[in-house]
């Protein structure tokens, strides 16, 4: 007797510096990934061909494939598989403004295409097969080049109104720093200060460096470089801050990190685990609102293993 091959589907993960296409099956397990740097510069038509030549050459392994699930940098509207002016997707052709990407995709790829953003993607795959598996109450950060959030309540996906998405990236965390200009255009989001890209451009201005990567930034706090770790001390506080809103607001069990600024957690994750606890010293007297502090052990595929859980479970 022949065994069963699990069902598969294709699935996508879009975000401002990359792109990863790969084939999940459905318990949760990435079959085959491809990822490159996804082409922002020239415009949304080349990253809309890119991303149908991706998907074209892997589905040529896999014809049974029926349905896809993009999760991308929002904002965006799932339902309508549409874009709507994403904040990282800027180039010199400007921005992308309402783009109906699954729609685009679908028919250069001739089946239907479901739309999802990245980190309600994540959270998604973390609910399926991940650290929110058995918690009805978590949240995910996805620290890259901005910083997503994706919320499970009381064992749901939550939406804000209108069918989008919280972004609360973009809560102003401080109004008056001229520093952290944000893709949003606003002065001050949380975004601004946490993502990867936005804590990479502030402290290179206090080495008076351009091109500093967050990696060399990290580099030089490992070998207490005291600019270095000073930088990565108020990122903590800075992080703090930012949770005990997100805590006020959503109560999560559990928060969990992914993105790649999330491999720099050893210079800010025990800090700001110490800060968020004095922080919430009297909302904790009643019910302890303290949640837990994880790195995701997906492998920054969540969003990937996201988009494959949304092509299985939606339907047009």
């Amino acid at each position: 007797m022949s065994q069963k091959v699990p069902k598969q589907v294709l699935a996508y993960d879009l975000g401002g510096t990359k792109v990863a296409v790969g084939i999940i099956d459905e318990n949760g397990a990435v079959i085959e990934e491809v990822r490159e740097p996804v082409v922002i510069e020239k415009g949304k038509t080349a990253v809309i061909n890119q991303l149908a030549r991706l998907g074209q050459t892997l589905l040529k392994d896999y014809p049974n494939i029926k349905k896809i699930g993009v999760a991308s940098a929002g904002p965006l509207h799932a339902g309508a598989g549409t874009l709507l002016d994403p904040t990282n997707f800027t180039s010199k052709f400007g921005t992308w403004g309402k783009t109906p990407i699954a729609p685009l995709l679908s028919k250069k790829l001739k089946m239907d295409v479901f739309l999802e953003n990245d980190a309600a993607a994540a959270i998604l795959a973390e609910k399926w097969i991940g650290a929110a598996k058995k918690i009805s109450n978590a949240m995910i950060l996805t620290l890259g080049t901005g910083l997503g959030t994706g919320i499970i309540t009381n064992g749901e996906l939550t939406l804000s109104g209108r069918g989008l998405h919280p972004e609360a990236g973009h809560i102003v965390i401080n109004y008056d720093d001229p520093s952290a200009v944000c893709g949003c255009g606003n002065i001050g989001c949380a975004e601004a200060f946490l993502s990867g890209n936005g804590f990479t451009k502030r402290v290179s201005r206090r080495f008076s460096e351009k091109g500093l990567t967050a990696e060399e930034i990290a580099h030089r706090a490992r070998n207490k470089d005291p600019v270095a770790l000073a930088a990565f001390n108020e990122y903590a506080e800075l992080m703090a801050v930012t949770l005990g809103n997100y805590i006020a607001v959503y109560a999560p069990e559990i928060v969990i990190f992914t993105g790649s600024f999330a491999a720099t957690s050893d210079l800010f994750l025990e800090k700001t685990r110490k800060l968020l606890k004095s922080r919430l010293t009297r909302r904790c007297r009643a019910i302890d609102l303290l949640p837990k502090l994880v790195l995701s052990k997906l492998h920054n595929k969540a969003g990937l293993i996201g988009a494959g859980y949304v092509a299985f479970t939606r339907k047009k």
